[in-house]
């Protein structure tokens, strides 16, 4: 029981704390930014989501391979990788052939979201802080989940933003790019650190 407790604890803590978007800066791309619809967001969110969980089981025993090693440090990333890269073939395979409608509407979204840093950044956060196989997915799930979150509210945003009197110099991505940093540092703040002075 205490397991799983951790496990809920670990997701709660990624959605909320550990936002991989607007906390850590991590996997943003043009796609991501100029989404069309709040629908796309949560499509991408559940591919990333789905990937880092699928990942992580592959990850959690990589971790554990390699705990305590510290010589052999500097292979964890072509490690992380390749578990990232044969959950992304097999899904690509299965999906391509057993669901063929399900394929057409992720195909899009497969690439960016499986060789994403979000996914990366949890991976490393979970073997630097040392979790245990529940608490990795469980971090990869809350990220997945607040990376979702993070979309919606980019998304949000940006039809806020388009709304208002920007300059227009700083119209468009200058502007959203200004929103993310002034919320990075929100979030940066509720997290207990304090800015350097």
């Amino acid at each position: 029981m205490e397991l799983f407790a951790q496990f809920f604890v670990t997701a709660l803590t990624a959605v909320a704390v550990e936002n991989a978007v607007f906390a850590r800066a991590l996997g943003i791309n043009k796609t991501v930014l100029f989404m069309k619809s709040p629908k796309m967001g949560i499509l991408y969110g559940a591919v990333l989501t789905w990937m880092g969980v699928l990942s992580s089981f592959l990850v959690a025993i990589v971790n554990v391979l390699l705990e305590g090693r510290t010589g052999i440090m500097y292979i964890r990333a072509p490690l992380f990788s390749i578990c990232v890269a044969a959950v992304y073939i097999v899904t690509y395979l299965v999906a391509h052939k057993w669901k063929p409608k399900l394929f057409q509407i992720i195909k899009p979204a497969l690439p960016v979201c499986t060789f994403n840093t979000a996914l990366f950044g949890a991976f490393y956060i979970s073997s630097t802080g040392s979790y245990h196989f529940l608490q990795t997915v469980g971090y990869t799930l809350g990220t997945g989940v607040g990376y979702t979150l993070a979309l919606l509210v980019i998304y949000f945003a940006r039809k806020r933003l388009a709304i208002s009197p920007v300059p227009r110099s700083f119209r468009g991505l200058p502007i959203l790019l200004l929103y993310i940093g002034l919320l990075s540092l929100a979030i940066y703040g509720l997290l207990g650190h304090g800015l350097p002075s």
